[in-house]
């Protein structure tokens, strides 16, 4: 019974704590940033995009070779 009574007295205070708290702190971080800043434009580069392709070429006596590439952009 002391345990419940505990637990109901701690989720009140946290959700009137909750309720108190400012409406800018319950918007997303990138929302808040951008409404704040005086950045207007921001470009992110991540690097070289690379993907692994197939290719099929023909080798001795005509017989099929199958690579696989990796082609970065």
């Amino acid at each position: 019974m002391k345990k419940t009574m505990i637990g109901l007295t701690t989720a009140v205070l946290l959700g009137l704590g909750f309720s108190a708290a400012p409406a800018a702190a319950f918007q997303p971080a990138h929302v808040a940033i951008t409404k704040h800043s005086d950045i207007t434009s921001v470009r992110f580069h991540r690097g070289p995009v690379c993907t692994v392709r197939t290719v099929v070429s023909r080798g001795f006596h005509g017989r099929r070779v199958v690579k696989r590439v990796r082609v970065c952009r």
